[in-house]
């Protein structure tokens, strides 16, 4: 299946792909032309607690009876790609999104067409994970200052998950116990395609709305994170069943939302 890159340099993903984001659509092509051939694609990425408003200054009722309040969440998304009759056509190769306070936008350009599948990887990919910390730009979503790099892995962290927890399900008040799980290693990556039917047209703003259902990181209706048998992980090798599950529930925790 042939595979369409629309940037070929992480120095210049944020300069090339993205817009600030703003209160109203672009009046002009994402490509900046008058005349120009490109839609644009808004792209939002919102927190929900089983498919409703999420606030971090809520505690949750989550699967296994455990109490939740979360109080960071930050992850990789790469790449992020349409799929139409001719192929992959990638919206962009990485970007960091950090949605505990709330959605996060982007907009970016992309080429018309109807489209049938949307392709992300949650994590980095091998040759993502594995490039030269000094040859990337402090501010890219990649870069230094990020917090997202493993200094004594020479790779980074794919999500941050963070907060506190009680296994009591009738406990009051905040919960005493904190979990921090940073998924990370080239095994946590997870690679997900999505049917749906996407039309973009030239000149125009077409949106797509990614849920996180945090919900959905502790049980996928089978299996359960229970964080009284570990809440902690930040790369220890020799103890990988706690963010491999991890892995597995945060990627199918992942879904879009019908406009």
């Amino acid at each position: 299946m042939p595979y369409h890159m629309r940037s070929p340099s992480l120095s210049f993903l944020c300069a090339l792909l993205f817009l600030a984001a703003c209160t109203k659509d672009p009046e002009l092509p994402a490509n900046g032309a008058e005349g120009g051939t490109e839609g644009t694609l808004k792209l939002t990425v919102k927190p929900v607690w089983q498919g409703g408003p999420f606030h971090k200054d809520s505690v949750y009722l989550a699967a296994g009876g455990q109490r939740i309040q979360v109080s960071e969440l930050k992850f990789y998304l790469a790449p992020l790609a349409l799929e139409d009759a001719s192929g992959l056509h990638q919206v962009f190769d990485v970007d960091l999104f950090q949605v505990v306070n709330g959605a996060e936008t982007r907009v970016a350009a992309v080429p018309p067409g109807a489209y049938h599948a949307v392709h992300w990887g949650l994590g980095l990919p091998y040759d993502l994970n594995h490039l030269d910390l000094a040859t990337i730009p402090v501010n890219a979503p990649m870069g230094n200052n990020s917090g997202m790099y493993w200094e004594w892995a020479t790779m980074y962290k794919f999500v941050i998950f963070s907060g506190h927890f009680d296994s009591d399900p009738s406990g009051a008040g905040a919960p005493p116990f904190l979990f921090d799980i940073h998924t990370g290693l080239d095994t946590c990556y997870r690679t997900r395609t999505v049917p749906y039917n996407l039309t973009v047209t030239a000149d125009d703003t077409t949106r797509l709305t990614v849920n996180v259902d945090i919900a959905r990181f502790f049980t996928d209706g089978s299996r359960i994170l229970d964080l009284s048998q570990g809440a902690m992980w930040h790369g220890d090798v020799n103890f990988l069943s706690l963010p491999l599950l991890a892995a597995d529930l945060q990627s199918a925790a992942l879904s879009i939302t019908p406009e």
